[in-house]
């Protein structure tokens, strides 16, 4: 049961703070959109695995070097941010610019707060397996496509 009055997604949730609701769609879409390729997606729907215990990455089908690299950082980052180190950060570079090192990560900090964020209010799942990621306030995606 969510402890806001029955809200159950995040759109209903940031309902009772339109300030936070007109930033909080832009910001995401953009974190989204700026993550190379099937970054985005693919950290999307690990968190939800590992925060929720459902999802899975078989859509994704074959991961390149670079992707897995960023489902290292994604597990590290769950676990213990702090023990992500200069070998994880540099086995990114081998694949990403710099600037999408900036995109991976930051889409990544949202994706762990907001999924955290929906999980204690009992707020419906940004991802579920074989549907759509539902990440309120407007954005639709379809699981394991790339949205770039």
């Amino acid at each position: 049961m969510s402890w806001v009055a029955g809200r159950r997604s995040m759109a209903e949730l940031l309902a009772a703070r339109p300030s936070l609701a007109a930033l909080v769609g832009p910001l995401r879409r953009d974190a989204r959109a700026g993550a190379p390729g099937r970054s985005a997606a693919l950290i999307t729907a690990r968190v939800e695995q590992i925060v929720n215990g459902h999802g899975t990455l078989d859509g994704f089908g074959t991961l390149s070097d670079g992707e897995q690299a960023v489902l290292a950082v994604t597990e590290q980052f769950l676990l213990d941010a702090h023990a992500i180190d200069d070998s994880m950060i540099g086995a990114l570079s081998q694949h990403y610019a710099p600037a999408d090192l900036v995109a991976i990560m930051f889409h990544l900090a949202l994706v762990d707060g907001f999924t955290k964020f929906n999980r204690v209010f009992d707020a419906q799942p940004e991802i579920e397996t074989g549907a759509e990621v539902d990440v309120g306030v407007g954005l639709n995606v379809p699981l394991g496509k790339d949205v770039s």
